[in-house]
C-alpha cells in the first residue's frame, strides 16, 4: 500500500519530480564518467611501459629519463656510446632491447631513430603490438615509418617524400636527403601516433656534414660513396631492455648504475611512472572532490524538494491520516518516495553512462588516444550507487519527520 501510495503521489507532482530525478541523474552520471575517465586515462599512460624492463639512458633524473624516451616529452641532457649500449645490449641476461635516438624532427613531430626490433618487440596496453595501416617497416636506407597523427595531420600517403630537419624547432633541413614514406601505423593512442621513425644508419649518414647544429659545407654525396660510410651509430638516447628473467632486473639495474666506463642510468618505467603519477595526482583529486560535491549538491536538492511540498501536501496528509493512516505511515511514505527518486535517478544514471560509453569511448580512443575498456558496473561503481542510494534515504529523513509532527497535529 505504501508503495502503491508513494507512486501515485511522485506521479502527481510529474514536473518537480522529473526535474529532481534528472539533477541526481546527471550528478551520478557525472561522477561515473570522470571517474571512468580518470582509471582509462592512467591506463593509457601506463599502457606505454609495457614494452620493457628497464631503459637505458645517460645518468639524469628517473623521470626525465622516463619522459624523453617513452613519451618523447622534454630533451636527453646526454647521449650514451653505442659502445656501451653493446656491452648491455650483448649481456647473457638480456632477452633484446630497442635502440632509441633522438633530436630532430619533422614538421614539430619528433623523429624517432632506431631498428626494426621497435615494430616486433614495442607493445602498448594488454600487450598490443604495433600493426600497420599500410606499407611495412623499414627496409631501405630512407625509409620512413609514420605514426596515424602524423598521417592523418599532414596528409602523407605511401611513397610520399619527407625532409626531416635538424634540431626539435630548427629551420636547417636535411634536404640533401629525403625520406619517402615505406610504412603507416595503426592509431595506438601512445606517443607511437606522433613518431616520424627511420633506421639509426639514416640518421647517421644525415648527420656526416654536420657540427655543432650547422652543416659543414661539402660535396653532396653519392650512393656509391654512401655505402663506403662506416654507418654504425657513434651514439644513441636511450635504449629500453628487456631482461629474461625478471628476478635479474634490480641485479642488471646495478650493474648499469655501477657502470665505470660511462655515466649510466637505469630506470624501471613501472616505478618512474608511479612516482610521477603521484606528483600529477592532485587532479584526479580535485575532479573527484568536484563531482562529489555535484552530488552532495544534488541531494540536497532532493532534501528541499520534499520540505517545500510538505506545507503543501498537509491536507494530504490529513486526509491519509482521517482514513486510517498512522504517523508512522505518514514517515513511510516520505521514505519511500525518496527511495523511488534515487532509485530512478540510478537507473537513468546506468542507462546514461553506458549510451555514452557506447558513443565516447571509440571517440576518445581514436582522437585523444585515451582508451576505456567497456564494462557495464564495476564492484566499486556498485558500492558508489549503493552509498548514493542510503545516502538519499537518510537524508528523506528530516522531512519524513517533520511530516510525522504534522500528520499527528492536523489528525488532532
Amino acid at each position: 500500500m505504501i508503495i502503491h501510495l508513494a507512486i501515485k503521489s511522485l506521479l502527481n507532482r510529474k514536473l518537480t519530480i522529473a526535474l529532481t530525478i534528472i539533477s541526481l541523474m546527471l550528478s551520478i552520471s557525472l561522477f561515473l564518467s570522470i571517474d571512468t575517465l580518470r582509471l582509462g586515462a592512467k591506463k593509457s599512460f601506463f599502457g606505454n611501459v609495457k614494452s620493457g624492463d628497464l631503459i637505458l639512458g645517460s645518468r639524469s633524473g628517473e623521470i626525465q629519463l622516463l619522459l624523453y624516451s617513452l613519451f618523447q616529452i622534454g630533451s636527453p641532457t646526454n647521449n650514451i656510446s653505442w659502445e656501451s649500449y653493446k656491452d648491455f645490449a650483448e649481456h647473457s641476461e638480456v632477452s633484446w632491447t630497442i635502440p632509441i635516438s633522438l633530436g630532430d624532427s619533422h614538421k614539430q613531430f619528433r623523429v624517432l631513430g632506431t631498428n626494426n626490433q621497435y615494430f616486433r618487440y614495442f607493445n602498448y596496453r594488454n600487450k598490443k603490438q604495433l600493426e600497420f595501416e599500410n606499407g611495412e617497416k623499414l627496409n631501405d636506407m630512407f625509409d620512413v615509418v609514420i605514426g596515424s597523427d602524423v598521417a592523418k595531420t599532414l596528409n602523407y600517403r605511401l611513397n610520399d617524400s619527407i625532409v626531416i630537419a635538424h634540431g626539435i624547432s630548427s629551420q636547417s633541413l636535411h634536404d640533401e636527403f629525403p625520406f619517402k614514406v615505406k610504412g603507416i601505423l595503426k592509431k595506438t593512442g601512445t606517443s607511437t601516433d606522433r613518431l616520424v621513425i627511420v633506421s639509426l644508419e639514416a640518421l647517421e649518414i644525415i648527420h656526416k656534414d654536420w657540427k655543432t647544429g650547422s652543416r659543414i659545407p661539402s660535396v653532396k654525396k653519392t650512393n656509391i660513396e654512401l655505402e663506403k660510410e662506416d654507418l654504425k651509430p657513434k651514439e644513441i638516447t636511450a635504449a629500453i631492455i628487456k631482461i629474461k628473467s625478471p628476478i635479474k632486473i634490480f641485479k642488471i639495474q646495478r650493474e648499469i648504475n655501477d657502470y665505470e666506463k660511462e655515466s649510466l642510468q637505469a630506470v624501471i618505467p613501472g616505478i618512474a611512472l608511479s612516482k610521477l603519477w603521484e606528483i600529477v595526482s592532485i587532479t584526479e583529486n580535485i575532479m573527484l572532490s568536484i563531482t562529489t560535491m555535484v552530488i552532495v549538491s544534488s541531494l540536497i536538492g532532493l532534501i528541499a524538494i520534499l520540505y517545500s511540498t510538505l506545507s503543501n501536501r498537509r491536507k494530504e496528509m490529513a486526509l491519509l491520516r482521517i482514513v486510517g493512516a498512522s504517523p508512522k505511515n505518514i514517515f513511510s511514505l516520505l521514505l519511500m518516495e525518496a527511495l523511488i527518486i534515487s532509485i530512478c535517478s540510478i537507473v537513468a544514471s546506468i542507462l546514461l553512462t553506458q549510451l555514452l560509453s557506447i558513443i565516447v569511448f571509440p571517440i576518445l580512443d581514436q582522437k585523444f588516444g585515451i582508451y576505456l575498456e567497456y564494462k557495464f558496473i564495476s564492484i566499486k561503481d556498485f558500492y558508489f550507487l549503493m552509498v548514493v542510494l542510503f545516502t538519499s534515504v537518510v537524508v528523506s529523513i528530516f522531512p519524513a519527520l517533520q511530516a510525522y509532527k504534522n500528520s499527528i497535529n492536523d489528525g488532532i
